[in-house]
């Protein structure tokens, strides 16, 4: 039941007409897709290691996270052969896990 004064309010209640700031955000790796795809493999390691801590090799992580430093810092848009194969293995590694 609404008393007579929650009845005036939603009877004068109007819009202010504030500017409502976007609710979507800019995340670091949409800019540059290869840093989303290394991010993606970090994360799958993280999983991998999280259910199964002895067959997780950590240094494959770091390696990734070295990896998405020099992406980012040298604002890389092609990876050399040689990463993108190890990154090729370590998402089959990791795929199964």
């Amino acid at each position: 039941m609404m008393t007579e004064g929650d009845n005036r309010w939603i009877k004068n209640w109007k819009p202010k007409g504030v500017e409502m700031k976007s609710t979507k955000r800019t995340v670091a790796h949409t800019k540059n897709p290869i840093v989303g795809k290394l991010l993606r493999l970090k994360y799958k390691i993280n999983e991998a290691y999280r259910s199964y801590p002895h067959e997780t090799n950590q240094d494959d992580k770091s390696w990734v996270m070295s990896l998405i430093s020099d992406v980012r810092e040298n604002n890389l848009t092609k990876l050399s052969k040689e990463d993108v194969l190890k990154c090729n293995g370590l998402w089959r590694d990791y795929e199964g896990k």
